[in-house]
């Protein structure tokens, strides 16, 4: 039971890096834009897809360098 409440603070740590915080700033701010008609809709698929792909790849390519440092 301890270690799942260490594991959720730090995976609260982890939610509130600077890249999180950026990341989230942006997609509500290019939200807001489109309903209120300022951007295309086309540009918020484009910034909010390229936002959302950049950091789950970078998220999964950390996990793999710590998965391969622990085989060896």
């Amino acid at each position: 039971m301890k270690q799942a409440g260490k594991k959720l603070l730090e995976n609260l740590a982890d939610l509130l890096k600077v890249k999180t915080i950026l990341s989230l700033s942006v997609i509500i701010t290019v939200c807001i834009l489109t309903f209120k008609g300022i951007i295309d809709v086309g540009a918020f698929m484009a910034i909010s897809g390229s936002i959302i792909t950049y950091y789950f790849t970078k998220k999964d390519s950390t996990s793999e360098n710590i998965k391969n440092e622990e085989e060896k």
